[in-house]
């Protein structure tokens, strides 16, 4: 499910003395900084890397651009999009964070030397609480000659926001060399319950798969109980339309018709993206996702990924298409590594719903344990096998996470992101959706849903299918949720193709989700990474779906 994103997709050229950059390294918060200085919604997580484009925001009598997080280990996209944008910026919002601060200091400082601006401390209550920080940070200010701000970026009260607007109208140039810092800043997270030995990876895994689990099981009670409801608005609005030219009866209450498909949107399609972006919203809000994903690194390794890169799989299972943007952020060895694994196995929040439906309709909800278990499975193998020696021991070198802290929730962020949600599902997904029934509709009136089914029939046959299952692998190629459509009888909400068992059933849905990515997702690789990469991940991905999906219906069917 596509997210609500305000961004632009260039940086501006500052060049009046108002405007200032600010900028950082990754989960420092600045984002969560401009958002509580200005007063704006927030437009990103405190995601580490979650900022990819420039915000420019007004405050006052000031123009502040947000950067992405600079990374300055590792050769990512956007870090040396923010590198170039320094050049031509005089004025600068520095953003260390208080429990990193020598080592953000010293990795920071040449990029701003002999720029004028500001020293921004965030995490301040991290270690306010200490006598010789506070002494230090004084004693600071006095031998740079600049502002030292100290803030909880969580919170910014009348009086902070004050000594901000003061501090950036008396700036100072940067001294060519960053300060010495005396005494130790260094804050180390407290290890939670699902980092201990052996079961702490096993723990970690278990929450990362867990809002997928939730949602799409809250989904499906959901869905018992308004069902009744439901098909009864139907059934009254197809009674009001009475004749109608066959082709129009085709698009709007035929078989893919879009009245006839409406119950799966309401009923599946729109509870599982509130639920899952909200457990979402959570877990980046607290840190957690960043948690794991560092628990997780060394497992990463294994399969030519690392624990950033982890952070982007998972996004996948909202919308792959903002996470394939999101592996800007990925070190350049292992970004295509983790867009194929975006591409394969993030199960998107169309892709789960049009699943648990179609098991749903054929009175199967059980298969939806093992069918995550299965695309898991798959997934780790798809990448053991298209990913080489070199590129996994590149991962192993790429992972710039912390272990982060935990903290308490932003309810306000959460429901943030669900408004983006629902006003993204209203502007994007439903008419999407709407399309897609209106052509599968012309498509079965002009008779060419007839003719691939019985042309790609043969194929379904080799892999022990019945050649019903065609026309859900071809809509599910087109758009995820499209194997629902494929799948369902829109009139009694049962499957089309019967007789099929347990394991036949678990192939088909499998097949029709991974043999490609939806046209959006393609497209959205062909811009970020060229059409020759874009082609030849499709052709290995299709390769390995059938594959897995011959192992699946001939060894279990």
């Amino acid at each position: 499910m596509p997210q609500h994103i305000e961004v632009q997709t260039y940086y501006p050229e500052p060049q009046q003395d108002n405007h200032w950059l600010l900028i950082g390294k990754e989960s420092v918060g600045k984002t969560a900084f401009i958002e509580r200085l200005v007063g704006n919604k927030p437009t990103s997580s405190n995601l580490q890397g979650s900022s990819l484009f420039c915000h420019e925001y007004s405050w006052n009598d000031y123009a502040i651009i947000d950067t992405p997080g600079i990374q300055t280990h590792m050769d990512s996209v956007v870090t040396s999009q923010v590198l170039k944008k320094l050049h031509s910026n005089k004025q600068v919002i520095l953003m260390v964070k208080s429990t990193d601060l020598i080592d953000d200091l010293h990795d920071l400082w040449p990029l701003i030397q002999s720029r004028s601006g500001i020293v921004v401390i965030t995490y301040w209550d991290k270690v306010k609480h200490r006598p010789d920080v506070a002494q230090e940070v004084a004693r600071l200010r006095k031998t740079t000659q600049l502002e030292w701000i100290t803030v909880d970026n969580r919170c910014l009260d009348p009086q902070q926001r004050n000594t901000i607007d003061n501090a950036l109208k008396q700036a100072s140039v940067f001294p060519s060399e960053p300060p010495k810092i005396l005494g130790n800043w260094s804050v180390v997270p407290k290890k939670a319950f699902f980092e201990m030995p052996i079961v702490g990876p096993l723990l970690s895994l278990m929450l990362l798969v867990l809002p997928a689990l939730i949602s799409v099981l809250n989904a499906n009670a959901f869905a018992d109980w308004l069902y009744p409801d439901t098909e009864g608005g139907v059934d009254w609005l197809i009674a009001r339309f009475g004749v109608m030219p066959d082709v129009l009866h085709h698009m709007l209450i035929g078989e893919y018709g879009v009245i006839s498909m409406l119950p799966f949107l309401l009923l599946y399609a729109l509870p599982t993206v509130l639920i899952f972006s909200a457990i979402i919203a959570l877990y980046k809000t607290t840190g957690l996702v960043d948690r794991l994903s560092y628990c997780l690194d060394p497992f990463m390794h294994k399969l030519g990924l690392s624990g950033r890169d982890l952070v982007r799989v998972i996004m996948g299972f909202g919308c792959n298409v903002p996470a394939i943007i999101q592996t800007r952020n990925c070190s350049c060895c292992t970004r295509g590594t983790c867009v194929s694994a975006i591409s394969f196995g993030s199960a998107c929040s169309y892709q789960l719903p049009a699943t648990i439906a179609v098991f749903s309709a054929a009175g199967k909800p059980y298969l939806a344990l093992p069918y995550l278990l299965f695309l898991g499975l798959t997934t780790c193998l798809y990448l053991l096998v298209t990913t080489s020696k070199s590129q996994r021991r590149a991962s192993m070198s790429t992972n710039l996470l912390n272990r982060g802290f935990l903290q308490p929730p932003n309810i306000r962020f959460a429901l943030n992101e669900m408004f983006g949600v629902i006003r993204e599902f209203i502007t994007t997904a439903l008419p999407l959706f709407i399309g897609i029934c209106f052509v599968a509709g012309f498509l079965s009136w002009l008779g060419v849903i007839d003719f691939i089914t019985a042309l790609i029939a043969p194929v379904m046959t080799l892999l022990n299918l019945p050649e019903g299952a065609a026309i859900a692998v071809i809509l599910g190629a087109i758009r995820k949720d499209g194997l629902a459509i494929g799948l369902i009888e829109s009139s009694s909400q049962s499957l089309k193709v019967v007789g099929m068992s347990d394991v036949q059933l678990l192939a088909a849905v499998y097949l029709a989700g991974v043999m490609l990515p939806c046209i959006v997702s393609l497209l959205t690789i062909v811009r970020e990474m060229r059409w020759h990469f874009a082609a030849k991940m499709a052709l290995r991905q299709m390769t390995c779906a059938f594959l897995f999906t011959a192992v699946l219906s001939w060894g279990w069917g």
